[in-house]
C-alpha cells in the first residue's frame, strides 16, 4: 500500500474529465497546458541563416506558407468585418424606417377635431 501512494500520478495535458452535467472539465492535476515551442517562436520565424554581404535570404520551406495562410485570414477578417459593418447599418436603416412608417400612420390617424378643425381651416 505504502509504494503505490509514493507514486506520483501521471499527468495527462491534452485530456479533460467529463463532469456529471456533461461539460467538459479539466482536472486540477491537468489545469496547466504548456505553450508548444513550435507554434510561433524566433526558430520558426526567422530565416536558418543569413548572407554576409546583406543579400535577402529566401523563406524557409513552411514559411511561405505561414505567411500566405495569414494573408487569407487577413483578407477573411476584412472581409468579415465590412460584412458586419453592413448589416449593422442595414438593421439601423430598417428600423429607422419602421419608426417612420409608424409615425406617418399615427400622424395619418391622428386628425384635429372640433375647434381644432377650425382654427386649423381658417
Amino acid at each position: 500500500m505504502l509504494l503505490l501512494k509514493s507514486i506520483p500520478p501521471v499527468r495527462c495535458l491534452h485530456k479533460a474529465v467529463q463532469s456529471a452535467r456533461g461539460v467538459a472539465v479539466l482536472n486540477a492535476e491537468t489545469k496547466k497546458c504548456f505553450r508548444n515551442p513550435n507554434k510561433s517562436s524566433p526558430l520558426t520565424h526567422l530565416p536558418d541563416y543569413t548572407f554576409m554581404d546583406g543579400r535577402v535570404t529566401p523563406y524557409g520551406s513552411n514559411q511561405k506558407k505561414r505567411i500566405m495562410q495569414q494573408r487569407e485570414i487577413a483578407k477573411q477578417i476584412v472581409t468579415l468585418s465590412k460584412e458586419m459593418d453592413f448589416a449593422v447599418e442595414r438593421h439601423n436603416r430598417i428600423e429607422m424606417e419602421a419608426k417612420e412608417a409608424k409615425q406617418k400612420l399615427l400622424r395619418e390617424k391622428l386628425k384635429p377635431k372640433g375647434h381644432l378643425l377650425l382654427k386649423k381651416t381658417q
